[in-house]
């Protein structure tokens, strides 16, 4: 590159490069969404796009910025709930609902997989703690029951003790 240019020569040189560039860049996009094209025609199945809704948290499938997980979800359409319905309870929007049945239906088989195991997990911890409460119920009927039997007592003896 030359060393003394001028600088209107300057400006010439750089409006030129800048032309160059976008013209680059511009068939650089055409390449690109070609490429793009070629690839997903050779895809089976739906074409992926972003969800900006369903997360993977230490919970599981989650909706992000919130507690609410997937299986609740499921949980209500497994109950018959309308999709407005479920959407207005959890309060999404209807961006997120559809992400949400976006993502269940694109990931089907890994989806259900996990519920059942969800499912399976909520029901040993009911039996786990309905035995713990079992347990702990006997033995307050038992109180109970001693309770009664000294209270019975006492309006005997009370009934006895105030009889003309």
């Amino acid at each position: 590159m030359e060393q003394n240019l001028s600088p209107e020569q300057i400006n010439e040189r750089i409006a030129k490069l800048e032309e160059e560039v976008a013209r680059y860049q511009s068939e650089l996009a055409v390449l690109r969404s070609k490429k793009l094209v070629d690839a997903l025609a050779k895809m089976d199945g739906p074409l992926p796009r972003e969800n900006h809704t369903v997360v993977r948290t230490e919970r599981g499938l989650t909706v992000k910025d919130s507690r609410l997980t997937l299986y609740s979800i499921m949980d209500a359409l497994r109950e018959n709930n309308s999709l407005k319905n479920i959407r207005d309870i959890y309060e999404l929007t209807d961006a997120e609902m559809l992400d949400i049945l976006d993502y269940i239906h694109l990931h089907k088989e890994e989806v259900e997989k996990e519920y059942q195991e969800v499912l399976k997990s909520a029901e040993e911890s009911r039996k786990y703690w309905e035995e713990k409460n079992r347990a702990q119920l006997e033995k307050t009927y038992e109180q109970r029951d001693v309770v009664r039997a000294k209270l019975r007592e006492w309006r005997e003896q009370y009934h006895a003790e105030n009889k003309p």
